[in-house]
């Protein structure tokens, strides 16, 4: 049986009632220039594929993210799978926004997938390659911020770290099985993926299961490279080829020209 099949410093922004988390039903990215292209926003059951290669953005991306669920008041897990928990917490600092406070109150959920039996995180996942444990320590974490009663958002950086040992047919299978249970529960998710680690057909196979694709890339010569992001609604077709210009800033993060 393969293992797919065996899965059955904080701001001083004054944080949100309980009554206008309520009104809230759909969250942004959290990026000017990107948001403005989702005018609708994202609904809660939505997922977000995120690709690009090493150094390109992608956890800067998803510390964005994070930030918008926080000071929106969102429940917030972040699941640390290329570098230690702590490399987000350097990401969210520069952005002036420390999450000890936001950490203690449950309010951000730091998984450790990456440090093992070295972590001194609370959360932690042993064998993260091993995709029904793996499945099994994300839902605990999931139940655990739903029970709070707020909006739940995740990320996952990076997934395909995870998946780098296990055949395309397992990687697919666990995906869909995961995706679907975090539709069916309301969590927005941002899943982000390390280009070139896993083959084009594995890559293609898990990109039909997400509603949206973000695409970070650079352009141009090696040296004059630029970075540019597409946004694109796989399910309906309507991928775009519009390659927009960003830049990142140490103080803001990713900004979409």
């Amino acid at each position: 049986m393969s293992s797919a099949e065996t899965y059955g410093r904080g701001l001083t922004l004054s944080p949100l009632t309980a009554a206008e988390r309520a009104m809230v039903q759909v969250g942004y990215f959290g990026l000017d220039g990107l948001d403005t292209l989702l005018p609708e926003g994202l609904s809660y059951d939505s997922q977000v594929m995120v690709t690009g290669e090493t150094g390109i953005g992608k956890s800067i991306f998803a510390a964005q993210f994070l930030y918008e669920g926080l000071v929106t008041g969102d429940t917030c897990i972040y699941v640390a799978c290329d570098e230690t928990p702590d490399t987000m917490r350097q990401h969210m600092a520069g952005f002036r926004l420390g999450t000890i406070a936001y950490e203690r109150i449950g309010q951000l959920l730091m998984v450790d997938a990456y440090g093992r039996e070295l972590s001194r995180e609370r959360r932690i996942v042993p064998e993260p390659t091993k995709l029904d444990e793996f499945f099994v320590y994300l839902k605990q974490t999931v139940d655990e911020a739903l029970a709070a009663h707020r909006r739940v958002r995740l990320v996952v950086d990076s997934l395909s770290t995870v998946m780098a040992v296990n055949t395309p047919t397992d990687c697919i299978e666990f995906n869909s099985h995961r995706l679907r249970y975090l539709r069916s529960h309301r969590v927005l998710t941002l899943d982000n993926y390390v280009a070139g680690v896993l083959d084009e057909r594995t890559m293609a196979g898990l990109s039909h299961a997400y509603p949206l694709i973000v695409r970070l890339a650079y352009h141009g010569a090696a040296t004059e490279r630029g970075r540019y992001i597409q946004l694109g609604k796989l399910k309906s077709g309507m991928f775009s080829a519009t390659e927009r210009p960003f830049t990142i800033d140490p103080r803001t993060g990713i900004v979409v020209r």
